[in-house]
């Protein structure tokens, strides 16, 4: 979309880092799959760190010395509490390059996911978001390298399985490398924000000093938003890409109290959508990055920020019998 103009704003929260910030080991995943047909080693990175919100560290499998195996990521979703899973996220991948693609299939018996192919298992049919390129059946097979994000319709079931698999084979040279997959629930809110909408784009990683002559000089870390959610195609050139990290101050009027609050605050519910159980809740307030956007309905990289909140508290503040007004603060991580 032109002018990255705003209109209803959607996030794509992260369920594994969810419950690994309840207490569950990464191990309870049981993720990457050992069998026939199968790479069951990384070559760099580990299942932590697959998983660990880090696009810029990235992990690596030695697909081109094995081109006609797969690699099978089996997600057990835990069975308490259930909760709805409609998206995945593929940051910072090298997929066209490594001649990857992607299926997904689900199942309540874990084993009929830890096959190659998961035959078994019953697919998903997924819609492009970003980056999924040509989705033939269940296939996705990205066009370009960078980002790629794809719905849906909502899986409740314990186990999921994620396998990458050469384009007839994989690349001869080309290890394929990921830098994080975040999988969950997107979470679009009520309706746009109020017209007083802050955007902010902050070069905040230089320092600015003077001489002992008293001419100004400055020093940069770096220039912002090169690795904030890798773009794809051709302008992740350095030299080519917008710096600064982009920020939103969002004010929603009138909303809703069974959009704001869960019917009871006591237990999660699977089909109570609102904006504390499925997005302050998920990501701990600032603790978890997420996808953010702010038009629900682009297909433009340029639209999403892998970003944070920028605040420790969620203020409701009633303006009539059960509606709110509340802030929200947003700030690209890199």
């Amino acid at each position: 979309m032109a002018n990255v103009n705003i209109r209803t704003p959607r996030f794509y929260t992260d369920h594994i880092n969810y419950f690994l910030n309840r207490g569950i080991a990464i191990t309870n995943f049981k993720l990457l799959t050992s069998g026939s047909d199968l790479i069951t080693a990384y070559q760099n990175g580990s299942d932590s760190e697959l998983f660990d919100m880090r696009p810029t560290n990235p992990c690596t499998w030695d697909t081109s010395a094995n081109t006609s195996d797969h690699i099978l990521i089996n997600i057990n979703r835990q069975s308490q509490p259930t909760v709805s899973t409609n998206f995945i996220a593929i940051l910072n991948h090298n997929m066209a390059s490594a001649d990857a693609k992607v299926r997904v299939r689900y199942h309540a018996t874990e084993s009929n996911i830890q096959d190659a192919d998961m035959g078994s298992a019953t697919r998903i049919d997924p819609t492009e978001v970003l980056n999924a390129g040509s989705i033939s059946n269940e296939i996705i097979t990205p066009a370009l390298d960078g980002t790629t994000i794809f719905t849906f319709t909502n899986v409740t079931t314990q186990h999921i399985g994620i396998q990458f698999e050469g384009d007839s084979t994989f690349d001869g040279t080309t290890d394929l490398s990921i830098g994080c997959i975040i999988i969950g629930e997107y979470f679009d809110m009520p309706h746009a924000p109020d017209l007083s909408v802050k955007r902010t784009i902050k070069y905040d990683s230089l320092k600015n000093n003077r001489s002992l002559g008293g001419q100004k000089y400055s020093n940069m870390i770096n220039f912002g938003r090169s690795t904030g959610l890798p773009t794809s195609g051709s302008t992740s050139t350095d030299y080519k890409l917008y710096g600064g990290r982009m920020a939103y101050d969002l004010s929603f009027s009138y909303l809703s109290a069974t959009d704001i609050m869960p019917d009871d605050y006591s237990n999660l519910s699977n089909t109570d959508d609102n904006i504390v159980e499925d997005l302050w809740n998920m990501t701990h307030g600032s603790h978890t990055p997420f996808i953010f956007t702010a038009d629900n309905t682009s297909t433009s990289t340029s639209d999403y920020l892998f970003a944070r909140h920028k605040q420790d508290t969620l203020s409701m503040t009633q303006v009539a019998p059960d509606v709110f007004n509340l802030s929200m603060k947003i700030e690209e991580e890199f």
